[in-house]
């Protein structure tokens, strides 16, 4: 008996002692600064988001020590902190607990958040960076310097991509949605796009498939028409065939909505693909992925022709004259 007391005993001493430890360690950590660096770190919680998220998020972006976690999950139960808002924060390592919860509650939005669509020339991404960057008094971006940037073959060559001579970034700017800081310079901005573009494509590309996804991206529609399509300019290209597509007529006037006439067709010009035959000497806009993959990996098919009806389905044709049947049926 005198055993099982003393056991008893002991155990009550050692929870005891477990939970001071424990309380002392939870009082320490809750009121102690998080980390001795003043270093700020771009913080976003995103819709949806749970408390519990968050804290996995805040331990990912390493502003909070994996190991505190499971304090702060006990702090926000004890304290009915206030639900954590949407937005995007910076902040520093050396807050508090109390104060990296209230910092959470007041989004600053320090940030712009521009999107790029897929099929963009180069000259629409900046007009687009110009007008989102033109509504914040911090901005500095430059839209003549940006472009310029773009045409400097010294530049691009700084940039990782891995084409030697490349004296444009048509086709390189990657279309998606990014948050830039407010006072993000051209340099910062490019870089951002094109490091995107090597992200994405795992750095698995050569010119020729950028050149031609970029005139997959604006003749395809749906994902199941660019690999068809993909294939039947490649094709074309490989036999010598002149490509004939409207989308590099437009690319040589920068006006998708230009009303191709017989003088455009006739015209001695390099995105000429009715006079010219090969591809473009460029890119003719910035693709998504869809058309990059789709030109990677074309999908196999008997088809030299296509066309678009005015709802936007697809007609393949493997002969011109069934081409010419196509028109008479869906264009006219």
């Amino acid at each position: 008996m005198k055993i099982i007391k003393l056991l008893f005993i002991l155990l009550i001493f050692i929870g005891a002692a477990l939970a001071a430890f424990l309380f002392f360690k939870y009082r320490s950590i809750t009121t102690s600064q998080l980390s001795s660096s003043s270093e700020k770190v771009r913080f976003e919680i995103k819709k949806g988001m749970t408390g519990v998220d968050i804290l996995e998020a805040l331990a990912e972006s390493e502003i909070v020590e994996s190991e505190k976690i499971p304090y702060l999950k006990v702090y926000l139960k004890l304290n009915n902190v206030p639900a954590m808002q949407e937005g995007v924060f910076r902040l520093p390592k050396n807050l508090t607990v109390k104060e990296l919860f209230d910092t959470l509650q007041n989004p600053e939005n320090p940030d712009i958040w521009v999107t790029i669509q897929e099929g963009l020339r180069v000259d629409q991404v900046a007009d687009i960076l110009a007008e989102e960057f033109g509504k914040e008094e911090e901005a500095v971006f430059n839209e003549a310097k940006f472009l310029s940037l773009t045409t400097d073959k010294e530049y691009i060559g700084t940039l990782g991509i891995n084409i030697v001579g490349l004296s444009s970034l048509e086709g390189f700017l990657f279309p998606d949605k990014y948050l830039f800081p407010k006072q993000a310079t051209e340099d910062y901005l490019i870089k951002t796009l094109v490091n995107t573009f090597l992200l994405k494509t795992g750095g698995v590309y050569t010119y020729d498939d950028i050149i031609i996804a970029s005139m997959v991206e604006r003749e395809g529609r749906t994902n199941d028409d660019r690999p068809m399509i993909a294939d039947i300019i490649k094709r074309r290209y490989k036999e010598g065939s002149l490509l004939q597509i409207d989308a590099t007529l437009l690319y040589y006037y920068k006006d998708w909505k230009h009303p191709i006439t017989d003088a455009d067709l006739k015209l001695d010009q390099p995105y000429n693909t009715y006079k010219r035959i090969g591809l473009p000497p460029t890119p003719i806009c910035n693709p998504g992925l869809s058309a990059i993959n789709a030109s990677k990996n074309p999908k196999s098919n008997q088809y030299y022709f296509y066309l678009h009806d005015n709802s936007g389905n697809i007609y393949y044709a493997t002969t011109y004259q069934e081409h010419l049947l196509n028109i008479q049926k869906y264009l006219r």
